[in-house]
Formats: structure tokens, sequence, C-alpha cells
């Protein structure tokens, strides 16, 4: 069963809202421009055709809704098993297109270059999409959300739906470590996400040279995780303090 979501660069998972849905469409779009895309014509129009495809049902509110029935029932029948898809693109784009507002973005956000540089770590169609997105939304103020939000559904999309597998393929992929985020996919391509403790072990009786390294930068991202957690919980204990205070600021003026 064809996923739209992956069409569009999105995931399924996250249940991206229509806002979302449609200016990743329209970046896609931008980038199958023939200034961007240097494939052939034939591949150029054949997607084209399957982004149409996937924008017509997601962009309905009742299409979108009877698709994400047939594809829940799908994946869950499914385990939600490696799709045919190759780890690299075999799209051509212009890597030198430079697009003038995105040069002006650089102006007010330079973080940008080194946030699309590591997306190209990916693939230079994900980079340009981010690009494209940006552009389209002018939602410079999240570009760290919306980076991660289209990483998250390019490793959805290539290495399935394992929070561990993702990690470690996002770990792999942005230190360069390409050769071996491609023997991952290949594991998770024949045996299945569903042997995802038997793939990693696997995976690191291949390559035990970078367990360490690996090992390591987990426990970086998890130390993240733990850093984010109790900002949270500050903001939330900061919110109840300040209505506390409303609250009694309103009492003793209607009490005056």
């Amino acid at each position: 069963m064809k996923n739209f979501y992956h069409t569009l660069g999105l995931s399924f998972e996250s249940n991206p809202e229509k806002e979302l849905i449609d200016a990743a469409f329209k970046a896609l779009v931008k980038i199958y421009h023939p200034d961007v895309f240097k494939g052939d014509k034939k591949s150029r129009e054949r997607k084209i055709t399957e982004i149409n495809e996937a924008y017509e049902t997601l962009k309905n509110s009742e299409k979108k809704k009877k698709y994400d029935e047939k594809l829940s029932n799908f994946h869950n029948k499914n385990f939600f098993d490696f799709s045919d898809e190759d780890f690299e693109d075999k799209d051509i784009f212009n890597k030198k297109y430079i697009d003038e507002d995105w040069e002006i973005a650089l102006l007010v956000y330079p973080e940008l270059e080194e946030k699309k540089q590591i997306m190209s770590k990916y693939s230079l169609k994900l980079s340009l999409q981010f690009q494209f997105y940006l552009l389209e939304t002018k939602e410079f103020f999240k570009l760290d959300l919306i980076a991660n939000r289209f990483v998250e559904a390019f490793l959805e999309r290539k290495f399935g739906t394992s929070t561990r597998i993702k990690l470690l393929s996002k770990i792999l992929i942005e230190n360069d470590f390409r050769t071996n985020a491609i023997y991952l996919n290949k594991l998770i391509k024949v045996i299945g996400i569903k042997s995802e403790q038997r793939i990693i072990k696997t995976f690191f009786k291949q390559y035990p040279d970078i367990e360490k390294f690996v090992s390591e930068e987990v426990k970086f991202y998890n130390r993240i995780k733990l850093n984010e957690i109790p900002k949270a919980n500050n903001q939330y204990f900061f919110a109840v303090i300040l209505v506390i205070i409303l609250i009694l600021l309103f009492f003793t003026i209607v009490n005056n």
C-alpha cells in the first residue's frame, strides 16, 4: 500500500496538520522544477504525478480520514515492515542551485546553513525540501522543530518506526558513517523491523569498532532529553504560579 505521507516527506505517526501538508506539497513542487531537478523528464513527470496523487487525498479531510484508517490497518497487519525504498535517493538535483530569498534568510538566520548541511547528509532532496518549506511558510523561528520533523519523517521512511533503530541511524548518518547506515538499511529491508533486537546485535557484530562511539552518542542524546524535562516542568510550574497570582489579584480587586 502506498504511503502518501512518505511521498510528501512526512510522517504518518506524527499526524501532520493541514498547514504542514500544504506547505510540504508546495515545497516538493518547487524541488521538481526544471531549475532544481536535473533528472530525466519521465522521472520528473512520474514524481509530480505521485506527489499530486498523495496531496489530493491528504488535503481533503474526508478522504484523509478514510485513507488513515486503511493505512493504520495495513501497518497493524504488516507490523510496519520496511518499505521497498532504497536508503539513497536516486533523484538528481542541481547542487549549485541557490535561491535568492534563501540568501536573504541567511542574513537573519545564519544558523540555517549549518542546519541545511546536516540535512544534506541524509539527502540533497531533504535539505531542499527544508529550504523551500521555510521559504513557503516563513516559519524560520521554528527552524529546529521543522528540521527535526523532516528528519524524523525521513528516518521513519527509510528505517521504520523503532525508536532505537531511528536513533542509531541518525547517529550514523550525522557522523558520516554512511556505509554503516546503508548496511543497517539493508538489514531492516530483509529482516523487518519486528526483529529490532537481533538487527542491532547483528549490526554491531559487523561493525564492533563503532559500538563504543555510538554508545557515547546515545548517552549524549539521553542527557539532552533529561535536560528538556525539567525545563518543561519549570515552565508548567511558573504558569501555575502566574494563574494563582492572577486569581488572588482578581479577588482582591473584587473585595475592594
